[in-house]
């Protein structure tokens, strides 16, 4: 799915669409025309001051545009919300997103919005398809946007919409916006009183909306407009049932995370930046000891495939993370130095994916070997993709700064041998009993240990040996700049040290500094930078780091509610014979993983996070329907059923 954007022109100083044959708004009245078609016309300032405490109100809209409306809707909610924990959710699609100098052009028309304006811009996304989900802490609010064609995007957003701004070119210029399949989805993803409303009165347009189920009625326009639209869900047929069914939430906003590596941080951020008092327990004596301890964490995207770029998880979790890590806050620990990944040998297949691939060439783009030596500061013999937005950061500074939040309470060198859960709320116990914390909702993000809990350990995850070596910089490899990456990877120097990686060996648990990984790293290096590794200083001389990754057999994570395994194979039996079963799983209930990251967890974890964030807070998902059935953690008991396999002997039994 390619992004095109929109072909913008500026008569008379307004944003004029070429491809619809539109204005976008108009000067004089167009802010006024936006609160009274969709904010009035939805009842929001009444809504939102109504709203319970630590309730969520989801707001979905077809044609972001300009973003004027979520602005308004911002501005609205800044005035009316209650002080409460509430938070508000707002989803819009765009096939022809703004590219950022338009965009803000277009808000600088409107000078009492700057300041949220700014705000938007600085996270706006780069042009690509698929889900670009934006967290706005400070103001409660959530912007997920998809970009794409809304037919194929609408069908794969999971989300209980409060509120539909149908806010596309009209009819007649935009027929795909308003035909019975996709206002059949905005139906699907309402509730009962959802309400709706658009400023075209058209009659197809309100015929389809009935034939969608909506009860609807025409109201007076807007200025001289006559006629406006507004509608209401009165009936909703529930959905069907399966294996991938979610799990109903009820909690109190207290949470413990099992882990302090960057699975479990990222978990405890996520949910503290949402007003959860979260309590992290982890068996070291502080954050990022085992896996996720490494002097430097390599972020940089595989590419996918280009027909499933818009679906691919790896490039959605490293777009998502890039502008967190820009955030003032962590000055020092991201370094943004670009990435070159070596196009030679059996990595050159890595090149062959950018021919038809659409990410613009901001994000990627290959260069020659000359170019590529100019960018890294050393001799490349090979050409590259570059990466410009990638780098490394220091993982336990970055866990350390994601921890330090008055609603995070840490507890070190403990470890959960025990999970219970009476009448609904978590103990987290020793060895002998002893309760170490108590909450309604409990994330096990604690990697291969996960599988010392009787509640997770039918969760198949495979150990990986890997070893680093952190190697004293000279003057041929100091004035390295950009991350090399090869199969192996080099950094440039911090505090005058590199770091080259990485070992991989699955099923191998020996954690011992061995020199035969020293050699396999070297000679990785070698067989592609040859020159460069011959001035490494001498292998004697390394400082070497080892630790065991927790691997999924098919590289992606596990994340999100946790299903009773033994009476999961038992209500799914019927899949060892090829039939289908239309029935829920039934869970643990408030239990979550975040587990199997792999050696990509500072790249994965922090979506996981907003994934697992997402189900407790009744959030839209930030990501589409079919990558959350990708990192069902059950996944792999379906398969094993299917082919009348045993993935773990059932232990555990339902905790609720």
């Amino acid at each position: 799915m390619v992004i095109k954007a929109a072909e913008i022109t500026w008569p008379n100083g307004l944003p004029y669409s070429n491809q619809f044959g539109d204005i976008y708004f108009s000067l004089d009245d167009g802010l006024a025309e936006k609160n009274y078609v969709f904010l009035q016309a939805n009842q929001l300032a009444e809504r939102f001051a109504k709203l319970a405490a630590n309730a969520s109100f989801t707001i979905a809209e077809t044609g972001f545009g300009t973003g004027l409306n979520f602005l308004a809707t911002w501005q609205l909610w800044q005035q009316t919300r209650p002080n409460s924990g509430a938070w508000l959710h707002f989803v819009s699609l765009e096939k022809h997103p703004l590219t950022p100098d338009d965009l803000q052009r277009a808000l600088a028309l409107w000078p009492s919005l700057a300041a949220l304006s700014a705000q938007l811009l600085a996270n706006y996304p780069p042009l690509t398809a698929g889900w670009h989900r934006l967290v706005f802490a400070e103001a409660n609010i959530t912007l997920t946007l998809l970009l794409g064609d809304a037919n194929e995007l609408l069908p794969e957003l999971v989300a209980d919409v409060d509120a539909w701004f149908l806010d596309g070119f009209s009819p007649d210029k935009n027929p795909e916006l308003w035909q019975l399949n996709l206002l059949s989805q905005v139906a699907k993803l309402s509730k009962v009183d959802t309400t709706l409303s658009t400023y075209s009165a058209a009659s197809v347009v309100k015929k389809t909306l009935e034939a969608a189920g909506f009860e609807v009625i025409k109201q007076k326009g807007f200025g001289h407009k006559r006629h406006m639209t507004t509608a209401t869900l009165r009936l909703k047929s529930p959905p069907p049932l399966s294996w991938q069914s979610h799990a109903t939430i009820s909690h109190d906003k207290t949470a413990i995370v099992i882990g302090a590596g960057i699975a479990g941080v990222s978990c405890a951020r996520a949910l503290a930046l949402r007003g959860w008092q979260v309590t992290v327990i982890e068996q070291a004596e502080h954050a990022a000891s085992a896996a996720s301890g490494n002097p430097a964490a390599i972020i940089y995207p595989k590419l996918a495939p280009a027909h499933l770029s818009a679906w691919h998880f790896q490039q959605q979790a490293y777009l998502s993370l890039l502008p967190q890590l820009r955030d003032k806050s962590l000055a020092g620990i991201w370094q943004e130095r670009g990435l070159l990944w070596l196009l030679a040998g059996n990595q050159q297949r890595e090149g062959d994916k950018l021919d038809c691939h659409p990410w613009p060439a901001s994000l990627v783009r290959k260069v020659d070997a000359e170019e590529a030596s100019v960018i890294a500061g050393v001799k490349i013999d090979v050409p590259c993709l570059y990466f410009p937005q990638a780098g490394f950061l220091h993982p336990k500074a970055l866990c350390d700064a994601w921890l330090n939040h008055p609603h995070i309470q840490c507890h070190w060198q403990t470890r959960v041998t025990q999970l219970v859960n009476h009448q609904g709320v978590w103990q987290a116990l020793t060895d002998d009993n002893t309760v170490i914390a108590q909450a309604s909702v409990v994330v096990i993000a604690n990697a291969l240990a996960a599988q010392q809990l009787t509640v997770s350990q039918a969760l198949p995850l495979t150990p990986v040996r890997g070893q680093i070596a952190q190697i004293t910089t000279n003057d041929t490899l100091k004035p390295l700049t950009s991350v090399l990456c090869y199969g192996g990877y080099l950094t440039p120097h911090y505090s005058d040290t590199h770091c080259l990686g990485a070992s991989f060996l699955p099923n191998n648990t020996n954690t011992d500094i061995t020199d035969e990984d020293h050699q396999h790293n070297y000679q990785l290096l070698n067989s592609f930078l040859p020159d460069l590794a011959q001035q490494l200083p001498p292998i004697s001389t390394w400082q070497g780091r080892s630790a065991l990754r927790a691997q999924t057999t098919d590289y992606l994570p596990m994340v999100g509610a946790l299903p009773v395994y033994d009476d999961f194979c038992q209500r799914y039996a019927e899949f060892k014979h090829g039939k289908q079963v239309d029935e829920a799983p039934v869970y643990h209930q408030g239990l979550y993983v975040s587990l199997g990251h792999g050696s990509k967890g500072f790249c994965y974890a922090p979506l996981a996070a907003e994934i697992i964030a997402a189900e407790l807070n009744h959030e839209p998902y930030p990501v589409a329907e079919r990558v959350l059935n990708a990192l069902n953690p059950a996944r792999f008991w379906v398969k094993a059923l299917k082919r009348r396999q045993t993935v773990r002997q059932p232990t555990s039994k339902p905790m609720s």
